[in-house]
């Protein structure tokens, strides 16, 4: 009994002694806060007023705060019921620097925002952890890209006020280089096309890949490529093609690695049975079947068969069913190597226009827009009709960008709003000046030649130069829409008087004066046909070296002319500046009419080719061919006659250098025909943050100039080879070229680097 009772005496005891240490929290009082605020802390604590505390309590909070980082020392007591929490911060940062790195892997914009992101700003509390963290994962970063050798330098300094200096400073070292790359169990495609699909690979010629960086190593560019294979074996038919293998071996100085991928090409599928099911519509199976690029038997090609199915479903969004749904299961035979495909069709509903919405103009009128939009506010949907409105805005060359989304109106399932955003770009130019020459003495100079006069799509071009020796203004205007059909119409006036008593000897001075008219029709929503009238009256003045060579024409006996033009123009172009896609042609035939003194013929046809390639690359053809010849006794003007050589032309040689030279001079005569061509690859510049209206190309040009017709001759080509850069700068389109002549003659005068205003690709 007595050993029972002392067991109950010190039960009680602990009791009372627990009792006595779980006091309830009256207050809660915080110390050495600087930067954190007192709420803060409060957040983050397990317990609040009027709770107990015991033994068990100060541990968790310690725990509580440590978790936080913000904290490198911390003392809990409680003292008459007051909790009181001592608090050291970690110090606060007062800046990050990090230093000596290059674009080519972070950019400056992305390194600030993933400091901000975990939490390495200026006045953010210091985590050495989060420092260590932000150095792995750059790192990281760097050996994706092939900077093996990268190393880090961090320096942390904390000043008397508790603020930290970061400085981390970046030793890139230099990216691995590919020393070779090799595909293994290939049988059906050859190494070298494979290799093709990689954007990197082993060293092209040194100076191609000094600009291309093709032997830079980079995983994420060689993971890239291997989805690409991957890709293209599908596309060919090979289901079961698999990457067994991906070894890289870097060598010991982190300088150089090798590639070998190993894969498993597998077996061809081929197409099987092809049936449709869903809501046909108004459409038979055999019209849909007609729109399928393959058949059964064919080879089983993923992009012909998703390029199919986007046919089909433009058929129905052309019909108005904007969100149709056109989709197709496989079934898959492993034992006969076949594809069964089902193509199920759901056009769900109709729908109209409702509300079509532009921005970003803040020069071109709305309607100047809205009339290259092919479907109206009311109308039903079509896909075709709204990718052909976004090229024909982009023909138009006022803007540099041309972005269009769709929304669904709320509460209508049968509406929706298009919203096109559109960014100007510079459409003409200004110039005013005085100067001065030896001829024509001082002169004062306007000029305005603008494609989008006070935004409303309509061309002027006036100019106007006064000097005591001579006055010339001009003065054109077209109007594309004269009527609501697309009918255009252009005029224009013109004059220019000399006074030759100083002209130089091998010039020639032409005073002319008159007025031109012009009619156009569409005739497609890509072509169209126009007319035009030009009248005009001359007074030719020839140097002494144009006297003697050119007699019968400087002798000033016909003065007058009445031309008419007519002329074939296609344009599917994607864009007015830099198209990727698209082709344009034109043909052109002039006669200067009998009724009056000149009598000649020009046929001029030119054709522009552009092709998309990968990687952002576009594949350029583009060619003329120009005849012109009097008739009935007349001789075709000098001025008239075909030159080349130069920017638009034959680039390499002089300007207006090619063809037959006066006896005695250096001087071009010029031809009845001309031939010019050209290829070349245009590419953005990839390597500069802001490059959308540059482009650079590599560039082919052939061409030659027959003083007649019928003397035209092989041997005469010349050929050129070079790289050229184009610019849209708002004072209009900047040139520079580089050209090497290929062929010429001892004669030819070369000019190997030029530079122009107004020119393009």
């Amino acid at each position: 009994m007595k050993t029972i009772i002392t067991q109950l005496a010190l039960v009680a005891s602990v009791l009372g002694c627990s009792i006595a240490l779980a006091a309830p929290i009256k207050s809660i009082e915080i110390l050495g806060l600087n930067v954190i605020s007192r709420g803060s802390v409060l957040s983050y604590l397990p317990v609040e007023t009027g709770d107990d505390y015991n033994n068990q309590t100060s541990g968790q909070i310690i725990r509580a705060l440590y978790k936080t980082d913000f904290f490198k020392d911390i003392e809990v007591s409680q003292e008459a019921q007051i909790l009181k929490i001592k608090l050291t911060e970690n110090p606060h940062i007062k800046y990050i620097d990090v230093i000596n790195y290059s674009n080519k892997v972070i950019k400056e914009e992305s390194l600030s925002q993933i400091l901000q992101n975990m939490g390495l700003s200026q006045g953010k509390i210091f985590n050495k952890r989060q420092l260590d963290k932000l150095i792995s994962q750059l790192k990281g970063l760097y050996i994706s890209k092939g900077y093996y050798g990268i190393n880090f330098t961090k320096t942390v300094k904390i000043d008397t006020q508790n603020r930290v200096g970061i400085e981390l400073d970046i030793n890139e070292g230099n990216v691995a280089k590919i020393s070779s790359i090799k595909i293994t169990n290939n049988h059906i495609f050859n190494e070298d096309k494979l290799l093709n699909l990689f954007e990197i690979g082993e060293a092209d010629f040194f100076i191609i890949n000094y600009f291309t960086e093709k032997d830079y190593y980079s995983k994420v560019a060689l993971d890239a490529g291997i989805e690409s294979m991957k890709s293209f074996y599908i596309n060919a038919g090979y289901l079961d093609f698999k990457i067994n293998k991906v070894k890289t071996d870097l060598s010991e100085n982190k300088q150089n690695i090798n590639i070998n991928i190993q894969i498993s090409e597998g077996a061809k599928y081929k197409i099987g049975t092809i049936q449709f099911t869903g809501n046909f519509l108004n459409h038979s199976t055999e019209e849909l079947r007609k729109l399928l690029s393959f058949k059964k038997g064919d080879v089983f090609e993923r992009k012909k068969v998703m390029k199919s199915l986007q046919t089909i479903n433009d058929v129905f969004t052309d019909q108005g069913y904007a969100f149709s749904d056109v989709k197709a299961t496989t079934s898959e035979n492993i034992n006969t190597h076949t594809i069964d495909l089902n193509i199920d069709i759901t056009p769900n509903k109709k729908v109209y226009i409702n509300r079509i919405t532009i921005i970003g103009n803040t020069r071109t009128q709305d309607e100047v827009i809205r009339r290259e939009i092919n479907i109206h506010e009311g109308g039903i949907y079509s896909n075709t009709e709204l990718n052909e409105s976004i090229e024909k805005i982009k023909r138009l060359g006022f803007f540099s960008d041309v972005k269009m989304q769709i929304s669904k109106l709320k509460g209508f399932e049968d509406k929706i709003n298009l919203h096109f955003s559109i960014e100007e770009t510079q459409t003409g130019t200004f110039s005013i000046g005085l100067s001065h020459s030896n001829s024509t003495g001082a002169s004062l100079n306007l000029g305005l030649q603008e494609r989008n006069f006070l935004g409303t799509g309509n061309i002027l071009n006036l100019s106007l130069s006064n000097s005591q020796a001579i006055k010339d203004i001009s003065f054109y205007f077209s109007d594309p829409y004269f009527t609501q059909d697309g009918h255009s119409i252009n005029y224009g006036v013109f004059f220019k008087k000399l006074d030759a008593s100083e002209l130089e000897l091998d010039a020639y001075k032409i005073d002319e004066n008159g007025f031109s008219l012009g009619y156009g029709i569409p005739i497609t929503k890509e072509t169209r046909i126009s007319a035009d009238l030009r009248a005009s009256k001359r007074d030719i003045t020839c140097g002494t070296t144009f006297s003697s060579n050119e007699p019968a024409q400087c002798d000033g006996k016909d003065k007058t002319e009445l031309k008419i033009g007519l002329n074939w123009s296609s344009n599917t172009l994607d864009d007015f500046n830099f198209p990727t896609k698209g082709q344009k042609n034109n043909i052109n035939f002039s006669l200067a009419l009998p009724i009056a003194d000149f009598r000649y013929y020009k046929i001029d046809a030119s054709h522009k080719n552009y092709y998309p390639l990968k990687n952002d690359l576009t594949f350029s053809l583009k060619g003329s061919i120009g005849l012109a010849q009097g008739y009935n006794g007349k001789e075709l003007p000098f001025f008239k006659r075909y030159y080349g050589g130069g920017s638009s032309s034959v680039r390499g040689f002089d300007f207006n250098s090619l063809g037959v030279k006066y006896a005695g001079s250096d001087k071009a005569k010029g031809g009845e025909f001309s031939f010019l061509a050209g290829a070349s690859i245009i590419s953005p510049i990839k390597f500069m943050d802001d490059s959308k209206n540059m482009r650079v190309s590599a560039f082919v040009d052939l061409g030659s100039i027959s003083e007649k017709a019928s003397n035209f001759d092989l041997n005469e080509l010349r050929l050129s080879t070079g790289v050229a850069f184009s610019w849209l700068t708002p004072i209009g389109p900047l040139g520079f070229y580089a050209a090497h002549p290929l062929l010429k003659k001892s004669n030819d005068k070369t000019k190997t680097f030029d530079f122009t205003l107004g020119t393009s690709f």
